[in-house]
């Protein structure tokens, strides 16, 4: 399919083929018939790109502390991989669509194949042929609506949100200060509202639209502004002032607390400096309001991507139904976004439509609609292979499938495999069709598929990855075996002991391996604390403390049902490589959360767990999201048999037995992220078993389990239960 993309250090936006975007989750696949540019947004972002590294780093110095102590812990060769990954990926441009639904997800119910709707959010409403979109991010378009006008909706719902913020009365006189697409909506919205409205931009050729859009008076932006409109409101001055420029300045704050009311009110739309001046704001004790894009629900995963909707007693107006409401006022004639439309092209000519707002032309533009030609999703899907006869796939156990393009996956996995020369890389599919382009240009795989059956179904690969969301891993791994394929499962292998019964099911009935990523059990310094623990033939004590970081609740690996939380999604690792170093298998599990202070904090991201091993072994692991990354994230002590060690973060070890007391410092992080893929391959090419035992996987996976009921239930969990 065709998408609109804007890459890094490039001048102007190409439209370029992507394969379809999948089904993610509670959401709809929409074959788009219109889309907006929002000129000011972006045209910021494609500007953005342009810049050198050093120009993005003057803009995000936030991020900047974010690498340079990423490189202080995990090493400056992985650091550089996970940050050219993002900043090499292509931006998809537009948030703002209409189309026709074609695919509904099972969990979603108010809509069906064939609706028209209105789609809203960036990364999701993009300028593209097919999207997929979360349902609380859509809304069904009303009779008489055209999809021209109904592809306003995000920039629609903006403008409204920021009039119910400003709270405004009939009869009361209101300044929007920046004329452009959002504050010509506004004028339009406050003019329905029975309100005064004055508008003032600097340029002049924008004052007849605002006129027609329900503005009674459009001023120019200079040193007479602020007199004009104090003249024009009988001395008094304006009871609010709603802006909607874009500026690098505070000047149009400055201006909005010089020409409003005692006791007035300035509420914040667009994207301005927020220098107050004391005086003007203080002496006429004004309220400053900001207005949050579209809405409540934005920036919300809860809301946005799972899909939980507000209760409508308690929050009237979310995105959603401001969405909604935006479509109607259209819908009844209050408001007319056609007369916004200065320019319409197609999707493959979009390009010119960007030469426009970046001004490479002498015309003057404001609604610049994208259309998509109707055709059938058949011709957008990448052509699947023809296939050979051969049913065996143990013969092509080196050619991979890949499935994700996720930030680990570009980060990690994907550079690591580029370097092994065994793995021959022959398709890659991702959620989204810009993510596996980009993917696929990287690291050089033959060919990008648009569903999982181009790979299932291919009896040239022999291998799969799965690289995508938690939710997704055990129906992959399953069918990925029922295919006969060799499957390498990057951490958790499921979300619920369910689908772990379902997947060891599977595996019985077929003779593939299956390899989960537990990469620790790989790394250097495991290497030499199995060499040391070699004679010891006592139990061990050990004790692992992972210092792990704040994640917020509202994100999909905190989500039970999408990412599975913390202990599934990252623990798993850390009970692995317990038994993997004790050669023993978990037989009891304890756990203990601490009770954290408030909701801002999980209480099951902040643990004690003790294992005990059958060969009578005991393993505490101290999991902490609440501490602080000055101190390393991994440290482990074991002792034993008359031998103690220690390692820090992978990067340091300290064994001391008979022989004395042996140290060992590596300048770099090394997890074993290499050594475990180098090996997996090796076992494809001799046709050998997984690299680890399944029943090991098995082990590890249950005990992670054995962890939540034991926390739940307030007692120790027997593994033999």
């Amino acid at each position: 399919m065709k998408q609109l993309l804007q890459h890094n250090r490039e001048k102007r936006p190409r439209v370029v083929g992507v394969p379809t975007p999948q089904m993610k989750g509670a959401g709809l696949i929409v074959d788009n018939r219109c889309s907006l540019i929002s000129v000011g947004t972006e045209r910021q972002m494609i500007e953005l790109s342009q810049m050198s590294l050093v120009g993005k780093a003057r803009q995000r110095p936030d991020l900047v502390k974010q690498v340079l102590a990423k490189a202080k812990s995990e090493g400056i060769a992985a650091t550089y991989n996970k940050v050219m990954g993002r900043l090499k990926a292509p931006t998809p441009l537009g948030y703002s669509t209409a189309g026709k639904v074609t695919q509904v997800h099972s969990a979603v119910d108010k809509f069906a194949v064939g609706d028209r709707v209105a789609c809203a959010g960036f990364g999701y409403a993009s300028h593209a042929e097919t999207i997929y979109v979360p349902a609380n991010l859509s809304v069904k378009i009303p009779e008489g609506v055209s999809y021209e006008e109904a592809s306003f909706v995000t920039l629609g719902a903006i403008a409204l949100q920021g009039v119910r913020v400003a709270d405004v009365r009939l009869g009361e006189t209101v300044t929007v200060i920046g004329l452009g697409l959002l504050g010509q909506i506004t004028c339009m919205l406050l003019e329905a509202s029975g309100c005064r409205v004055i508008g003032i931009d600097i340029d002049k050729s924008k004052f007849e639209l605002a006129e027609k859009c329900g503005a009674e008076l459009a001023l120019e932006s200079d040193s007479a502004t602020v007199q004009r409109v104090i003249d024009a409101t009988s001395g008094q001055g304006s009871d609010t002032v709603i802006v909607t420029a874009a500026s690098e300045s505070a000047g149009p704050v400055e201006t909005a607390g010089e020409i409003c009311r005692e006791k007035g009110s300035v509420v914040v739309v667009g994207a301005v400096k927020m220098d107050v001046p004391r005086p003007a704001y203080y002496n006429k004790e004004l309220q400053l309001k900001l207005s949050r894009s579209y809405g409540p629900g934005r920036y919300d995963y809860n809301y946005e991507e799972a899909g939980h909707d507000y209760p409508f007693g308690y929050v009237r107006w979310t995105e959603n139904r401001n969405m909604e409401s935006f479509l109607k006022l259209i819908a009844n004639e209050k408001i007319n976004v056609k007369q916004l439309i200065t320019h319409r092209f197609d999707i493959a000519d979009a390009e010119r439509g960007y030469d426009l707002i970046s001004g490479r032309t002498d015309e003057t533009c404001m609604g610049v609609v994208l259309n998509y030609p109707e055709s059938d999703s058949s011709e957008k899907a990448t052509p699947r292979p023809e296939k050979p006869t051969a049913s065996d796939g143990s013969a092509n156990r080196l050619k991979i499938g890949f499935v994700g393009a996720g930030n680990f996956a570009m980060g990690v996995l994907l550079p690591h495999i580029q370097t092994i020369k065994a793995y021959q890389r022959k398709a890659l599919l991702s959620g989204s069709g810009v993510s596996a382009t980009t993917a696929a240009e990287r690291f050089d795989f033959e060919r990008t598929v648009s569903t999982v059956e181009d790979i299932l179904g291919d009896p040239r690969i022999g291998t799969v990855f799965v690289a995508n969301r938690h939710d997704q891993h055990a129906e992959l791994v399953i069918r990925s075996l029922e295919n006969g394929k060799a499957t390498f499962v990057e951490k958790p292998l499921c979300l619920t002991e369910e689908e772990l019964e379902r997947i060891i099911a599977t595996y019985h009935k077929g003779t593939a391996p299956l390899m989960i990523g537990f990469n620790r059990r790989f790394a250097p310094t495991v290497a030499k604390i199995k060499e040391s623990l070699s004679s010891v033939r006592h139990p061990l004590s050990m004790h692992y403390r992972i210092n792990a970081g704040f994640i917020p609740s509202n994100t999909w690996l905190q989500d039970a049902e999408s990412g599975g939380g913390r202990v599934i999604g990252e623990v798993c690792h850390f009970i692995d490589l317990l038994g993997f170093i004790t050669e023993s298998r978990p037989i009891k599990v304890y756990a203990e959360s601490l009770s954290m202070p408030d909701e801002r904090y999980r209480n099951d991201d902040n643990l004690q767990i003790t294992i005990k091993f059958e060969n009578g072994s005991v393993g505490t692991i101290n999991y902490v999201a609440s501490g602080n990354n000055l101190v390393s994230k991994e440290y482990l002590e074991i002792f034993g048999g008359g031998t103690a060690i220690k390692m820090d973060d992978f990067k340091s070890l300290t064994i001391a037995d008979e022989k004395g007391i042996r140290m060992n410092k590596k300048g770099a992080q090394d997890k074993g992220h290499y050594k475990m893929l180098e090996r997996f391959s090796q076992t494809l090419d001799e046709n050998d078993a997984s690299p680890i035992p399944f029943e090991q996987l098995i082990d590890s996976t249950r005990a992670t389990f054995a962890v939540l009921d034991s926390l739940s239930r307030g007692e120790a969990r027997w593994m033999t239960e």
